[in-house]
């Protein structure tokens, strides 16, 4: 039996974190399955290109959101970019996407009705791809992707609140980070702010705030370090797949402080310090409570149970959970 997988597309981001979980994993099976795409831009001539590669293979799994079209005895694909399928209040926001991006919404929606297993990361996730293709509800399972702490968490000898979200169009980073340091002063919290960004990607009244530490844009491995060392995670995104912030706080045994939506609690789970956007009164609260322990749980997040289920030569069966029935709005 043949597996075939196709990696195509950004190294960075959520994308880049689930393809070092892969390698891990791949690192103690040799030829268990046939990667494809590596260096390779996720472009209409390389989505040609894959069907050939993979013409016979038994399974075809792309894990860029583009599903295989017509290769492979079984097609899944990862939809994990909430950008494809944002709900109608939502779609203001791409109009700030480059057009080049934009192009690929309906090639990737056309491209998802082609897969027999559609894999989304969450189950706010699996309701937009529901809600936009209905007819691909029997189709569609939930699986918390794969995170593995790559150190131990020790608190650094002064507290800190990571942030590890880098600015854009759609991260609702700096008015939320405003309030965090609105409510941290009030309080007199006594932690800095560690946030992912250069200090020329925030106004001039966060690189002003004396708690604001700008790490810049870091890697994966460069964060490890400071994953270990924090107090707290800040997390304030809504439009989402996933949110591997979050994944890595309840991982790591980190209190996180996110907003309190059912993503949130179902991805963060106890780790979860939530609070209502835009009151202040309630992210203090969360902020209070993240002084308490939280004990590290990587259990929903276990790489071989992940990558055993999904590379599995039958239909994927074990731990899924269909979209639910109310996902059609």
């Amino acid at each position: 039996m043949t597996v075939v997988l196709d990696v195509a597309g950004g190294q960075g981001g959520g994308h880049g974190r689930w393809r070092r979980e892969l390698d891990a994993y791949l690192a103690g099976r040799p030829g268990a399955v046939r990667v494809l795409g590596r260096d390779r831009r996720l472009t209409v001539r390389w989505l040609v290109e894959r069907e050939r590669r993979a013409a016979r293979a038994d399974v075809v799994i792309a894990s860029n959101n583009a599903s295989f079209a017509v290769a492979g005895g079984q097609r899944r694909v990862l939809s994990r970019n909430a950008l494809h399928f944002l709900h109608p209040s939502e779609e203001h926001l791409l109009r700030r996407m480059p057009r080049a991006w934009r192009s690929q919404v309906p090639v990737v929606r056309r491209l998802l009705s082609r897969a027999d297993l559609v894999v989304a990361s969450s189950s706010a996730m699996a309701e937009r791809v529901v809600h936009h293709l209905p007819q691909l509800r029997s189709r569609v399972v939930v699986r918390l992707e794969p995170v593995t702490p790559n150190g131990t968490r020790v608190a650094g000898a002064e507290p800190y609140i990571l942030v590890p979200v880098a600015p854009g169009p759609y991260k609702n980073l700096v008015p939320q980070l405003r309030d965090l340091v609105t409510v941290a002063d009030r309080v007199g919290h006594p932690a800095t702010i560690r946030v992912t960004a250069y200090p020329a990607h925030l106004p001039p009244e966060l690189r002003a705030a004396p708690r604001i530490r700008p790490l810049g844009a870091l890697s994966h491995e460069q964060l490890v370090e400071h994953w270990c060392g924090a107090s707290a995670v800040f997390f304030p995104g809504l439009v989402e797949s996933f949110g591997y912030p979050m994944a890595e706080a309840r991982a790591y045994g980190l209190p996180v402080l996110a907003p309190d939506t059912g993503q949130s609690r179902e991805v963060a789970g106890p780790a979860l310090r939530g609070y209502r956007i835009g009151d202040l009164d309630s992210l203090a609260e969360a902020l209070a409570a993240a002084d308490e322990p939280v004990a590290p749980d990587v259990t929903p997040f276990d790489r071989t149970d992940y990558f055993d289920w999904l590379f599995a030569t039958g239909t994927p069966r074990l731990g899924e959970r269909t979209a639910p029935a109310g996902a059609v709005s």
